[in-house]
C-alpha cells in the first residue's frame, strides 16, 4: 500500500461529512489491505465525486488517455466506480461515484456510518480493491498497450468481464446476502431484457431507421452489460457453491430459456480456465483471454453480427457482416 495515497473528495457541501467518509474509507483499505494481503503498489489517488462521469473524464483526460473510459449506463444497471491507469502501471486512480457510497448516507444527506450500514459498501471496497491486486499480480500484460476496434469489441470485453469475476470471486467473503442476491436479480433481468433490445437495434439498422455504427455501439455496449452481469452473478455463484436450481430457479429459468444460454455456460466455463490460469502463475499474455473472446465474438453471432479485422492503407480497421 502506498504510504503517500491520498483521497479526494469533490463537491460536498459539509466539510464534516468530506472527513468523516475519507477517514472511514482510509480506514477500509487499510484493514482490507492488512487482512487479505492485497498488493495495492501504483494506488495514488481516489476520487470521490458526486459528477461520477466528470470525474471520470478529469482522470483519463490528465492521464492521457487517447479516448475517454466507457461505462456502464443503462436502465438496467448504472456504473458508481472506475479505476484508470496511467501508463502501463505506472500508478491507479480509483473513482467512485457517491452512490457507491448510499448506504452510508441516512435520509437527510449526511453521512452516518454504522453495525447496520458498513457491510454493503465495505463489500463494494473489497471488490476494487482486488482489482488494484489482479493489476499487480498481471503486471507482465501491457494496460498501455494501443487497441484497435476489434480488440475493443473482443480482447477489452473478455479482460474486463473476466476482471469483474475475478473481483467478486475473490470479495465474496466480504458480501453482505443482500449484495449476492442483488447481483443474481440483476443478471435475471438483463437476460430478459438486453437481448431483445439488441434485436430491436439490428431490425431498426436492417429497415434503414438508424446507421450501421449507432447500432453496432448500442449492441457493443449490451454485449458488454451481458458479459459484466453475468461475471458479477457467477463470482458469486462459483466463490459460495450457490446451486442455482434450488436457491433461484427463476435465473435458472432465464438462462435455459435465453437465446445465449449455450453462450453464457461456455463464458462461465472460460472464467474458470483463465482463473485457474491465474492462480498458477502461469498468464503471460492476453493470449490467456483467448477463449473468452471466441465467447464474446459468438455473442455477436448470436444476433447476426459477425466482426472482422481489416487491415488498408489507412490502418487497421474493424468490418461488421450483418445478416
Amino acid at each position: 500500500m502506498e504510504q503517500d495515497l491520498t483521497i479526494s473528495l469533490e463537491d460536498f457541501a459539509s466539510e464534516t461529512d468530506a472527513n468523516s467518509l475519507g477517514n472511514a474509507v482510509m480506514s477500509a483499505i487499510r484493514a482490507l489491505h492488512k487482512q487479505h494481503q492485497l498488493d495495492l503498489t501504483g494506488l495514488k489517488i481516489i476520487l470521490i465525486s458526486f459528477d461520477f462521469a466528470s470525474a471520470l473524464k478529469k482522470v483519463t483526460e490528465g492521464y492521457g488517455h487517447i479516448s475517454p473510459s466507457s461505462f456502464t449506463d443503462s436502465k438496467q444497471a448504472i456504473a458508481i466506480a472506475q479505476l484508470v491507469t496511467k501508463g502501463a502501471r505506472e500508478e491507479f486512480t480509483l473513482v467512485l461515484g457517491i452512490d457507491f457510497f448510499f448506504e452510508w448516507f441516512n435520509n437527510d444527506g449526511r453521512c452516518e456510518i454504522r453495525e447496520d450500514n458498513i457491510s454493503v459498501v465495505l463489500h463494494r471496497i473489497h471488490h476494487e480493491l482486488i482489482h488494484i491486486h489482479e493489476k499487480n499480480v498481471l503486471a507482465q500484460l501491457d494496460a498501455s498497450l494501443l487497441i484497435d476496434a476489434y480488440d475493443d469489441a473482443l480482447l477489452m470485453s473478455a479482460t474486463r468481464s473476466w476482471s469483474e469475476y475475478l473481483a467478486n470471486l475473490k470479495s465474496a467473503s466480504s458480501a453482505p446476502e443482500e449484495t449476492v442476491d442483488l447481483f443474481l436479480e440483476q443478471l435475471d433481468t438483463i437476460i430478459k431484457e438486453v437481448p431483445n433490445e439488441i434485436e430491436s437495434l439490428v431490425r431498426k439498422y436492417q429497415y434503414r431507421l438508424i446507421l450501421l455504427d449507432e447500432m453496432y455501439i448500442a449492441v457493443k455496449d449490451r454485449i458488454k452489460l451481458i458479459s459484466n452481469s453475468y461475471a458479477y452473478a457467477f463470482g458469486y455463484v462459483d466463490a459460495f457453491g450457490i446451486d442455482l436450481e434450488s436457491s433461484f430457479p427463476e435465473i435458472t429459468k432465464s438462462l435455459k430459456e435465453s437465446q445465449l444460454s449455450d453462450t453464457l455456460q461456455q463464458l462461465g466455463i472460460s472464467f474458470k480456465v483463465v482463473t485457474e490460469s491465474y492462480e498458477q502463475g502461469f498468464i503471460e499474455s492476453y493470449d490467456a483471454f483467448d477463449e473468452i473472446v471466441k465467447v464474446i465474438d459468438s455473442m455477436f453471432k448470436v444476433f447476426g453480427l459477425t466482426l472482422e479485422r481489416t487491415q488498408s492503407d489507412n490502418g487497421i480497421g474493424l468490418y461488421i457482416h450483418v445478416e
